[in-house]
C-alpha cells in the first residue's frame, strides 16, 4: 500500500530529471535553463553556466507548463513558514 515503484533509467553518463514531469533522462537529452544575474530565465546551451539550473525535456506538455514556471518561488533548503 502506498509503495512507489521507480523504473531505473538504463543510460550511460549523467542522468537528470525534468523539472515539470519529473521523469529521468540522460543529461544530453534535456535543455538546461538558468537565471541570469538580472533574474531573467535563459537557456544554457553549453550546460556550463554557474548557479542553479532547471532541466526540461522536449515534451510539448512540459514546455507549455514551463512558460508559467517561476524559479525561486520555492527555495531549496529555505525556511518553512
Amino acid at each position: 500500500m502506498g509503495e512507489r515503484q521507480e523504473t531505473a533509467v538504463a543510460v550511460e553518463g549523467p542522468v537528470r530529471m525534468c523539472v515539470m514531469c519529473r521523469r529521468r533522462f540522460a543529461k544530453a537529452q534535456l535543455t538546461r535553463h538558468v537565471l541570469t544575474p538580472q533574474g531573467i530565465l535563459t537557456i544554457d546551451a553549453e550546460k556550463t553556466r554557474p548557479g542553479r539550473g532547471w532541466y526540461l525535456c522536449s515534451d510539448a506538455a512540459c514546455m507549455a507548463k514551463f512558460v508559467r514556471f517561476r524559479p525561486g518561488a520555492r527555495r531549496k533548503g529555505g525556511k518553512h513558514v
